[in-house]
């Protein structure tokens, strides 16, 4: 009778022919990957929310941070605000913002950033060094229009709604806290800082910014200033054009797509703009000049 023996096993039968190494990499990708899947689907659903929320509830959202966003401007003359509200509130009939639910509140910035924002619940910062170098109030009316059309289509908390839901994932994922999450969102991106909006929301904006010009004043002259400042605060342009890869549209592509809007609409960007009111100009330049200390503060 014949003696059985066990047989010997294959060398390397429990070891993978990939390696350890490369395993453990691609459940790494893998992980990563359905991390990152996830966070997309919450920042479109947040994006589709978003719109959805009472107005009021983001005035709401806001009020705790407008004192914090007051105090950093500091003072200046008070008929700079008042001017710039009473602008915004010419155009907001002739831009459809009639309900009384959704105010439009305008800040005033001395700071010399050349720059305008909106920020959720209504509000809108328009700085010193973007004020000067506007030379009438159709553009100024122009920047105006374009930062409420933002507000006008809830542009604002969209993307706000977008940080928070990933912030709060974020804080899930690394244990840190979901409401100092959401307080750093709201608080320097919600309010006191540019929001960043898409290339369409822009160029939504614009469009909607031109027809309040042109319906405010009868044409769109000053419609390109801004951009022409935007322009020129960029330098000179580079032959190498990477537009997809930016948020915001190049400012000559902006200023040709107002050209053919206001072509096709028969709105003229030649006319009779008016100046801003020479007491404006003087209140500007004494904005920026250095204040006197404030009793007992340091010198």
């Amino acid at each position: 009778m014949a003696e059985y023996r066990n047989p010997r096993p294959p060398e390397g039968i429990n070891s993978s022919e990939t390696g350890l190494v490369r395993e453990f990499l691609w459940l790494t990708a893998g992980v990563l990957g359905l991390v990152a899947l996830a966070f997309t689907a919450l920042a479109l659903a947040a994006q589709w929310l978003a719109p959805k929320i009472p107005f009021d509830y983001e005035v709401g959202i806001a009020a705790p941070f407008v004192d914090t966003l007051e105090t950093r401007a500091g003072p200046a003359d008070p008929r700079i605000q008042a001017y710039l509200q009473g602008l915004a509130d010419r155009l907001k009939p002739v831009m459809g913002i009639v309900d009384a639910s959704m105010p439009i509140r305008v800040h005033f910035s001395p700071d010399e950033t050349v720059n305008a924002m909106a920020t959720i619940g209504g509000h809108l910062v328009v700085h010193r060094g973007l004020m000067e170098r506007l030379s009438s109030e159709n553009a100024l009316a122009m920047v105006l229009g374009h930062e409420m059309a933002h507000v006008r289509h809830r542009d604002p908390i969209v993307s706000l709604g977008r940080g928070a839901v990933v912030g709060v994932a974020l804080a899930a994922l690394t244990g840190v806290s979901s409401s100092a999450v959401a307080d750093q969102v709201i608080g320097e991106t919600g309010l006191l800082t540019n929001l960043g909006f898409s290339r369409e929301q822009e160029r939504d904006a614009d469009s909607a910014g031109l027809a309040a010009l042109a319906a405010l004043y009868g044409h769109a002259a000053g419609a390109l200033d801004l951009y022409r400042v935007l322009q020129e605060e960029k330098g000179p342009s580079s032959t190498v054009h990477l537009d997809f890869f930016e948020t915001h549209p190049d400012a000559r592509r902006r200023i040709a797509a107002i050209e053919d809007e206001a072509r096709a609409n028969g709105w003229s960007l030649d006319g009779e703009v008016t100046p801003l009111p020479e007491w404006l100009l003087e209140a500007l330049a004494r904005s920026k000049a250095p204040r006197p200390p404030e009793a007992g503060a340091p010198r």
